[in-house]
């Protein structure tokens, strides 16, 4: 008995030219991409009945999520006629809702799609325009249109229903588009006292997988903490290298930890600023806590640290393009300090520049001969600047002939006993003890 139906209905299948048990499978694929990127999707038919010499049918996306930018015959579609186009191929887009397609292959029956899988019917390109870290469907629909488009395949001249599956797109976390850059800084310092002054030079780097890559900046916020032991701010300046001053500064300073800023570089969009490769936005200028670092042999390095929670309300680090508030990569950064000590001053005595530890005639003629004869450089400079105005030269010489001979002016201190002065140039005056 269930033979004879089977065979039953073979026969009234051929009867009506219906293919029997035939298979036609709709479907779009996946994809992926971070929020800001394009994303291509295929629609594909697999044939596993008979020849197919049409089809229809919508795709359907969620405007929130996706917006559809182009959609193009596939390779499949381009060729199907005898390698060229269908002989009607209509496809109507709507970049927030989706796309129809009808397709005619040949009107006189002169090409078909024979039994085939993945056949690539169209591409369809979307912005991904959605939160990172969610998911949206692409979905065959009949709900496009006016009156609406059907899903279907052309077989025989009937209209088949194929199965139809959606597509998936991940919208992930890509990288930041911006990247915040502290910077590393090696700084020398007194170590006697602990003081200095340094310059950071915070930047701004664009990442070339950004979409729009460089794109064209508006402004941006940013703060950044310190350790308050050792380092305070004492200034904050835009950086007028770049070649114009913003509209709008918006600087504070947090006495115990930081400082923020906020910059809009115009208000009319006259200028805007591409970070196509990493540019100094400021100039902040801290100074050292001497009480912290004075005496100390070893280096010392404190962090610069980027910081969401400075300010009240907090500031945030972000970048504006479009309107559009984008949170950067924050990559911290240090401040090194090493301990310089300058080597002691040595005791002298003025005048005495050939170091024999009397002042006389012979130190004149010491300074002529060295002058001007190449005669042996003395091993303290600063005992042979017998007048003191800083230089040596012929007048030296003169000053402490004239002083011995002539009851000239005594020479300045450190005179006549030994002494000190400081930063003086003197290597070594073995007189003194």
């Amino acid at each position: 008995m269930k033979t004879s139906k089977i065979a039953f209905t073979l026969a009234f299948a051929l009867l009506i030219g219906a293919p029997a048990f035939a298979q036609y499978d709709l479907s779009v694929t996946d994809a992926s991409g971070a929020p800001g990127a394009s994303v291509d999707l295929q629609v594909l038919l697999d044939n596993n009945g008979d020849d197919i010499q049409g089809w229809s049918f919508g795709v359907c996306h969620d405007g929130a999520a996706l917006s559809l930018t182009a959609v193009v015959d596939g390779a499949t579609t381009a060729t199907v006629n005898n390698g060229s186009p269908p002989g009607f191929n209509q496809v109507n887009v709507d970049a927030t809702t989706g796309f129809t397609v009808g397709v005619v292959i040949c009107f006189t029956g002169c090409a078909v799609l024979p039994p085939s899988t993945g056949s690539e019917l169209n591409v369809a390109t979307y912005e991904l325009i959605g939160a990172a870290d969610t998911s949206t469907s692409v979905d065959l629909c009949s709900t496009l249109g006016n009156p609406a488009v059907e899903i279907l395949v052309v077989v025989a001249g009937q209209s088949i229903l194929p199965t139809t599956s959606s597509g998936t797109v991940d919208l992930v976390s890509g990288p930041p588009p911006f990247s915040y850059l502290a910077g590393d800084y090696d700084v020398d310092y007194d170590g006697n006292t602990g003081e200095t002054t340094l310059t950071v030079t915070p930047s701004i780097l664009e990442d070339p997988s950004n979409p729009g890559f460089p794109n064209d900046t508006q402004g941006f916020s940013m703060g950044m903490e310190h350790d308050p032991a050792l380092l305070t701010v004492e200034s904050i300046a835009w950086n007028e290298d770049i070649g114009f001053s913003p509209d709008f500064e918006g600087i504070n300073t947090t006495p115990s930890n930081g400082w923020t800023i906020g910059v809009v570089f115009s208000f009319t969009g006259v200028n805007t600023l591409a970070f196509e490769t990493a540019i100094a936005v400021l100039n902040v200028e801290y100074s050292t806590e001497g009480s912290a670092l004075a005496g100390l042999d070893d280096p010392t390095t404190t962090a610069l640290s980027w910081s969401n929670e400075l300010g009240s309300p907090p500031v945030v680090n972000v970048v504006v393009v479009g309107g559009q508030s984008l949170e950067p990569a924050l990559v911290d950064g240090s401040v090194t300090l090493f301990p310089q000590y300058a080597p002691p001053d040595t005791l002298f005595f003025r005048g005495n520049c050939n170091g024999d530890g009397v002042i006389d005639i012979a130190d004149g003629i010491w300074i002529l001969n060295e002058l001007f004869q190449n005669g042996p450089a003395a091993s303290c400079a600063e005992a042979c600047d017998a007048n003191s105005d800083g230089m040596l030269d012929s007048g030296d010489a003169i000053y402490i002939i004239s002083y011995r001979l002539l009851s000239g002016p005594v020479p300045s201190a450190p005179f006549p006993e030994c002494g000190i002065e400081e930063g003086a140039d003197c290597e070594s005056a073995s007189y003194c003890p």
